[in-house]
């Protein structure tokens, strides 16, 4: 097996190629920073033997063999680290994936200090505005692609009106409208301080379309026993290309992944489709951490309450 990837975390600025080659693995960043090093594996735990290496940060090309040795080899969940100059020897893979330097703009779990405000008389803690830019990018191996999103912007307009206006995609938004009214549609979503209106991209190039929302002030809010930092989103995927199993789950892995990331108080995420949404109920079923709650009532249509749970999803190891 040799395996090439190229891995460009957010917040350093060199993007590193790790290459896989039986046994071996070479990480090369591009300050000509490398390191070798070979591995063992036996049933769920690897041993790493550092090999070679001629890093001043050494962590840092640790993290990424790390990434793609956990990337390639799904079914370990313990690496053991042997001659590596670090203070940690071991690495657990449902710890390891709550690392936002890797994957987010952000270099540490940052906690907001609370400030509480009411929205439609519902009490929420002040939220912090996300940064223009890209906010998460990881490379999914199951789909073969680099995923990120960022904040939609205007100059989506076009793209966003042609996503709407497909009937598979209009029968569920209900948002095949004409292009002033949907830009509309974006300027009052980038204003709302409760959500925060993404666009994905795969290896680039948009995909699609995902609402971010605080839950406690939103409508969904009442209708169970939420917490202060629960996350919902809405999506639609717009890249007909991009359509299919592999693709959507890694998509919603990677928003699930952003949220328990980008704040450590948030133990919840939840969805409400259509109740009569089979394909996102059927996802749900079969993927790691989601639970259907209940069906319920809002003014406007009959939705399934979905959970997906902090502990489940990091402790089963959905990445």
């Amino acid at each position: 097996m040799n395996q090439e990837v190229v891995y460009s975390p957010l917040t350093s600025e060199d993007s590193f190629k790790a290459t896989l080659n039986g046994s071996e693995i070479t990480v090369h960043s591009t300050r000509d920073q490398k390191l070798t090093a070979t591995f063992t594996v036996s049933e769920n735990e690897l041993s790493l033997f550092l090999k070679d290496t001629n890093a001043n940060d050494v962590k840092e090309l640790t993290d990424i063999a790390l990434e793609h040795l956990f990337g390639s080899h799904s079914n370990v969940t313990h690496v053991q680290l042997f001659q590596f100059p670090l203070e940690e020897k071991e690495s657990f893979r449902s710890e390891f994936y709550q690392n936002p330097a890797l994957w987010t703009y952000k270099k540490n779990h940052t906690i907001t200090p609370e400030r509480w405000t009411e929205t439609k008389g519902r009490a929420h803690p002040v939220r912090p505005r996300l940064p223009s830019g890209t906010l998460y990018r990881r490379y999914y191996p199951a789909a073969g692609k680099t995923l990120s999103f960022r904040l939609i912007t205007i100059e989506d307009l076009d793209l966003f009106h042609n996503w709407h206006n497909q009937s598979r995609v209009a029968h569920f938004w209900e948002l095949a409208k004409p292009k002033e009214e949907l830009r509309e549609y974006i300027q009052n979503g980038l204003n709302d301080p409760h959500q925060f209106p993404i666009i994905i991209e795969s290896d680039g190039k948009p995909v699609g379309y995902f609402e971010f929302y605080w839950v406690a002030e939103d409508r969904l809010g009442p209708y169970y026993e939420s917490e202060a930092f629960d996350r919902g989103f809405h999506f639609l995927i717009g890249e007909p290309s991009f359509l299919g199993g592999f693709n959507t789950d890694s998509a919603i892995k990677s928003v699930l992944h952003f949220f328990y990331l980008d704040d450590p108080r948030t133990r919840k995420v939840m969805a409400e489709p259509r109740h009569d949404n089979q394909k996102v109920l059927k996802y749900a079923q079969a993927s790691i951490g989601w639970t259907k709650l209940k069906e319920f009532d809002f003014p406007h249509k009959r939705a399934a309450l979905l959970e997906n749970r902090r502990e489940v999803f990091f402790g089963r190891h959905a990445l």
